[in-house]
């Protein structure tokens, strides 16, 4: 062979891409080959040699015919991977080929982030894995998969793609290691909270999304599977308000949750009733399988049931861009959908107007603020449980701000009451006003002391922040709240068991408050003829403060 045609000859490849999610792959198309590291132009995946040889050049070197045969068989490999993939979404029709829609960028960097666990430095196992994660649009649209391709990418999968699924609310993401041995499919369907335990229950999922807490009727329907709402199978991966939204150019200034009841039941049917300019209103809502529904019916709607002429829409964001449009609309989404929509301030019971920011969110002071959660049983596979301890680790919830949702890493924010009322006593208003407030409130069960499953995780986040700020010379303000059911005497000495309950908890890491003091049923944030009303009261709030503070006596019942 001569030198110039040794140097102008290329070798041919073919794609190892799956037949799916690449023309070129599917086709078997020839491509030429630079070296062993080239890739396909149309989707990145790695070049497999033809044994036809080189791309020009009379000298070309023919491979031998054992080559052609090991192509062969890997070339049938791919395809049988490719129907056994298939075979795991049954929803898919034959023929139906996903569009590739994006190709995740991911960082490269292998550096943990504090609560994340280790980074992955081990190459995924060799086969392939399905994890099928369905639920809430909400969830599902932007924060599962920004969360699956962070998860994948700490687990050593060096490329993910996200399809499009034959749905509007169904795609595919796809996953492979750097050499191409170990791969995962997930199959993530968003079509409501309703969906995630049906799914669980039915066995067509994995880990459930969801915009709202597990009901008792859910529970019975997927015993089977544990007990979901345990600790080590509920998990609320972010927070997020369900705003109340308003075309920008509409003036009503706020709302409180009786007048939202009114208007989306249709019993109030001007603006000019609510403060707003005089003409009728136009009600807008999520559908009957959407979480944000659920959420939105459970705090304003109670047994009234929504205006027969409400429009129904099963994608929050084209429900925010409709409202922005209309002058007249009113409606209803999760808080990164507002958009190009005005958030209107809400009031429950004798609590002040606030509007969804935040802090209101991460403190679940405001009225519409909720919780999103992953499911995941205990008897699930090992990939979907290593998915959802990632999702609430400190990396995650980083990746939950960036999506437009409310992180639970603690901040500090400058002195913020828990509410404006005149009732608040001199004790707290002295302790509070030098002092700054954690984005955070502990929570607890009904008529007990026992915090609920985010309060745990909360209690970690909080004191690894107080290692961050050590040398601050700050101490620790515990004060409770109580809802208002029961006698006064027996609510507050609740709320002062459940300050010193995080008291002591906290001290197991070492941490010793100067302060953990009860208050009762003073200072709501809510009103207390819900349940939700009530769980927001029931509370702890964490303050810290470099001023010189003294432990309160315990009030005495009278």
């Amino acid at each position: 062979m001569s030198k110039n045609n040794a140097s102008s000859a290329r070798a041919l490849g073919v794609c190892t891409n799956l037949p799916s999610a690449c023309s070129h792959a599917a086709a078997r198309t020839p491509l030429p080959m630079d070296d062993a590291g080239s890739r396909c132009p149309g989707c990145g995946a790695s070049l497999l040699p033809t044994a036809s040889g080189k791309a020009s050049g009379a000298a070309a070197v023919r491979q031998p015919a054992t080559v052609l045969a090991i192509v062969g068989l890997l070339l049938m490999m791919v395809l049988a991977g490719w129907w056994f993939m298939r075979a795991a979404d049954p929803a898919r029709p034959a023929g139906a080929v996903p569009v590739v829609s994006a190709v995740v960028g991911l960082p490269t960097s292998t550096a943990a982030a504090p609560g994340a666990g280790p980074a992955s430095t081990v190459v995924p196992a060799a086969g392939e894995q399905t994890l099928r994660v369905h639920g809430s649009n909400t969830v599902g649209a932007k924060l599962a998969p920004a969360l699956l391709a962070a998860f994948l990418n700490q687990q050593g999968y060096a490329e993910v793609t996200v399809q499009a699924g034959d749905k509007p609310e169904e795609r595919v993401l796809q996953a492979r290691s750097a050499d191409g041995k170990a791969r995962v499919l997930v199959q993530l369907h968003a079509h409501g909270t309703a969906t995630a335990f049906s799914g669980l229950a039915g066995g067509q999922a994995d880990v459930g999304m969801a915009s709202r807490p597990i009901k008792a009727e859910e529970l019975v329907a997927t015993q089977s599977l544990g007990k979901l709402a345990s600790a080590g199978s509920e998990h609320v991966v972010a927070l997020d308000g369900v705003a109340v939204m308003v075309h920008p150019g509409n003036t009503v200034p706020r709302l409180s949750l009786a007048q939202l009841r009114g208007i989306f039941a249709g019993q109030i049917t001007d603006w000019a009733a609510v403060g707003g300019p005089a003409g009728p209103i136009k009600v807008l809502a999520r559908d009957e399988k959407s979480g944000t529904w659920d959420t939105f019916k459970s705090l304003v709607m109670g047994k009234d049931a929504l205006v027969a002429s409400a429009r129904r829409f099963e994608d929050s964001a084209e429900l925010s861009d409709t409202v922005a449009l209309d002058p007249q609309a009113i409606g209803f989404a999760g808080l990164p959908y507002v958009r190009n929509a005005r958030a209107v301030a809400i009031s429950d019971g004798d609590a002040a107007p606030l509007r969804p920011s935040r802090f209101t969110v991460s403190t679940e002071d405001y009225a519409l603020s909720r919780r999103l959660f992953l499911y995941v049983s205990p008897q699930a596979s090992e990939l979907a449980r290593r998915f959802v301890n990632f999702a609430v680790s400190d990396e995650a919830q980083r990746i939950a701000d960036a999506q437009g949702f409310i992180g639970q890493v603690p901040d500090t924010a400058e002195s913020v009451a828990a509410s404006p009322a005149a009732d608040l006593p001199a004790s707290y208003r002295e302790l509070t006003g030098p002092a700054r407030r954690l984005s955070v409130n502990l929570r607890f069960l009904p008529g007990a002391d026992q915090l609920d499953n985010k309060a745990r995780r909360d209690l970690d986040r909080i004191v690894r922040l107080l290692e961050s700020r050590a040398r601050q010379n700050e101490r620790v303000l515990l004060l409770g709240f109580s809802d208002k059911t029961g006698a006064d005497c027996s609510n507050l000495r609740l709320s002062q068991q459940r300050a010193d309950a995080v008291a002591r908890e906290l001290a197991t890491y070492g941490v010793r408050p100067a302060v953990a003091h009860g208050y009762g049923p003073i200072a709501p944030v809510a009103a207390n003829d819900t349940p939700a009303g009530r769980d927001r009261n029931r509370r702890v709030e964490v303050w810290l403060t470099s001023a010189d503070v003294k432990a309160l006596p315990v009030e005495a019942c009278r």
